[in-house]
């Protein structure tokens, strides 16, 4: 079915929007795009958060949408750190239960994972109905967030699991994706270390972005839906490691070596995701291939360090 025309929703602060996670990566690249849509942002950080003790701000009582993409932990976090997977827990879970006094039902959008979520059993590419099996601390973290999202009825609740995100600003922190640790590997003039042999759906910034703001302008159309709606959001193209390298190097201009290891305990195999519904619902389709964006993204890097 063709999406019906974008539409903003018409409630008191349909042009306020809040963005839960404002500093991060995701949340920087998401104000910008917000902002670019004429819409009025308020961001929401570690040093100002979105709540006071159990009260939530009141911009964020006010919003028309709410973009929750704060989290404090990776995959690899995950497993060490069974504390902050709780507190990230805890921290969304007050959103949803502080909106309970909001004049409005707001829309509240929390970017999920698709790629640690699904049930490892089962075919890809994932779409929004298949089976969920996290087999990692962090997807079971991910759904558990999910799954309390779902329960606010008086919210409009919006799940999108999210690929790979990548893009120009990532930096490359430890448990993170791979993208940002090459890019930073090849300004540096390292080797680049591959690690397991698994193929990835990599989805643009600038992609999920404008995603999340078409979920905004559709806003409508999603209220009028009961329950929860969730929607996979990726490129919808599995990526070898071996074809992500060639890309690279073709970005890059030269050869690069690499160093191999094996997967880790936590890593998923091929895991890439089914992205018609988006489409469908939103209007929505990702516009930067793989090879446009790694340039892209290789360009914005810092350039290599110089010995002093």
């Amino acid at each position: 079915m063709k999406a019906s025309p974008a539409r903003t929703a018409r409630i008191p602060g349909a042009e306020s929007v809040s963005v839960i996670g404002g500093s991060g990566f995701i949340g920087t690249n998401l104000r910008k795009t917000l902002e670019s849509a004429g819409l009025r942002v308020h961001s929401f950080t570690r040093r100002r958060p979105f709540a006071q003790g159990s009260r939530l701000r009141r911009p964020v009582l006010r919003s028309g949408t709410i973009f929750y993409v704060a989290g404090s932990v990776t995959p690899a976090r995950a497993e060490q750190a069974p504390r902050l997977v709780a507190q990230d827990y805890w921290n969304l879970q007050l959103l949803p239960w502080a909106l309970r006094g909001a004049a409005h039902r707001p829309l509240v959008v929390l970017a999920s994972s698709g790629g640690t979520v699904y049930d490892p059993a089962a075919a890809p590419p994932y779409h929004e109905a298949a089976p969920a099996r996290p087999v990692s601390a962090y997807g079971a973290a991910k759904l558990e967030q999910e799954r309390a999202l779902a329960t606010a009825e008086w919210t409009t609740p919006v799940v999108l699991r999210l690929a790979n995100v990548y893009g120009p600003g990532q930096r490359a922190r430890p448990g993170y994706g791979v993208i940002p640790h090459w890019v930073r590997a090849v300004r540096e003039r390292e080797t680049l270390t591959m690690i397991g042999r698994s193929r990835r759906d990599y989805v643009h910034v600038g992609d999920a972005c404008a995603a999340m703001l078409a979920v905004h302008r559709h806003a409508d159309r999603l209220r009028a839906v009961p329950g929860v709606t969730t929607l996979t959001i990726g490129s919808g193209e599995p990526t070898s490691l071996e074809e992500l390298h060639r890309h690279l190097e073709r970005a890059a201009g030269r050869r690069l070596a690499v160093r191999r290891e094996p997967a880790r305990s936590f890593d998923r195999a091929d895991v890439w995701l089914d992205v018609r519904s988006a489409r469908s619902v939103l209007g929505w389709a990702p516009k930067t291939g793989l090879a446009e964006g790694l340039m892209d993204t290789l360009a914005a890097a810092e350039p290599a360090r110089t010995p002093s």
